[in-house]
């Protein structure tokens, strides 16, 4: 009974009309304080709700207002499962004669950096007249934070005093510019989410881009090598002795590239030099395909196995070639220096 005669009492201070237990024509709802607009219709009902009432009890009483157009504010003074989950002030009463009854919980502040949310501070007389003029509304938050705490803590409002420990208010009473901002702030973090998943998006489709372009690398590449083994007859340990008896006859630090059609499908051979061995100069061509020989051939070493493989460069000459013999098999090593056939007058 007091709380209902403060609730009138605040409505009343704050330049409204305002009765206690007006009751709906159809008999569906009956308020505990009703204020009324200037032209006498219905504003808000300020309910008083001490006794125990379920969720579901009173998200339908809630309902019933909101149908016929009637805000309404729910008041407690204790925790129970339902705060939160309908437009709710906790209040507290004054402890000595002459002090106000003040807002416990339920009144909150927006800060966009960081995101949060922060209880607000009112008497119960401010609190009343500002829900009255639509200086606070009620509002659920949108943005990334929805919970209500004091700066530095974890605890929030009413911990525990909801149906499970781990529930939440899910809506509460701020001013117009908060719920504005806060709402401001969801588009921002859903923006920025979007941007997010679409940098994701393109990052994800360049590693399958890269991933498929290296695996058609390696596919080609693995080609080139089963083409390159099966045209020059070698084998693995028979390329090995190849490779060194380059290296002990030249007597350099050679790399052998991948066949490389540039060069016949041959294995482009690398000088390496430099500080550190990172620069590499094309010195020859090891194994060249003698039907596709260009104009490098003219310039670069020839590196084969065999003196068939001599024969069969020396056949297609048309400019003289430097050509190096290293048959792995023998161990023989050879250069010579193939010169164009005559062409018959």
């Amino acid at each position: 009974h007091l709380l209902k005669l403060e609730l009138v009492t605040c409505a009343r201070a704050a330049g409204f009309r305002a009765e206690l237990e007006v009751a709906a024509p159809t008999g569906e709802w009956r308020a505990d304080v009703m204020v009324f607009t200037a032209d006498g219709s219905w504003l808000m009902a300020l309910e008083a709700q001490l006794s125990p009432i379920t969720v579901e009890e009173i998200a339908a009483r809630t309902g019933l207002y909101e149908r016929d157009g009637v805000g309404v504010c729910w008041f407690g003074l204790r925790p129970r499962p339902w705060v939160g989950s309908v437009p709710t002030l906790l209040v507290q009463a004054p402890e000595e004669q002459g002090q106000a009854w003040t807002v416990a919980a339920g009144l909150a502040r927006f800060c966009d950096w960081p995101v949060s949310w922060s209880p607000a501070g009112a008497t119960l007389s401010e609190a009343v007249a500002w829900m009255l003029t639509g200086r606070i509304v009620p509002h659920t938050p949108v943005a990334s934070s929805r919970r209500v705490t004091n700066e530095g803590e974890w605890g929030e409002w009413a911990d525990g005093w909801t149906r499970f420990w781990n529930d939440s208010w899910g809506l509460w009473w701020t001013a117009p510019a908060y719920a504005t901002r806060d709402a401001e702030c969801a588009r921002e973090q859903a923006e920025a989410r979007r941007r997010r998943d679409a940098k994701e998006k393109a990052a994800a489709q360049q590693r399958v881009a890269r991933e498929g372009e290296k695996a058609r690398k390696k596919a080609a590449k693995d080609r080139a090598y089963k083409q390159f083994w099966g045209r020059t007859g070698l084998d693995r340990q028979a390329w090995r002795y190849f490779r060194a008896m380059a290296e002990s006859y030249f007597d350099l630090d050679l790399v052998f590239g991948a066949p490389d059609a540039r060069y016949g499908d041959g294995r482009p051979v690398y000088e390496r030099g430099g500080p550190d061995g990172e620069d590499w100069t094309l010195v020859g061509v090891a194994c060249p395909d003698p039907c596709r020989l260009r104009a490098w051939a003219e310039e670069l070493a020839l590196l084969v196995p065999s003196h068939a493989d001599l024969d069969d460069l020396a056949g297609r000459a048309w400019a003289p070639f430097q050509v190096y013999v290293l048959d792995p098999y023998t161990g023989e090593m050879d250069q010579e220096r193939v010169l164009p056939t005559p062409v018959s007058p």
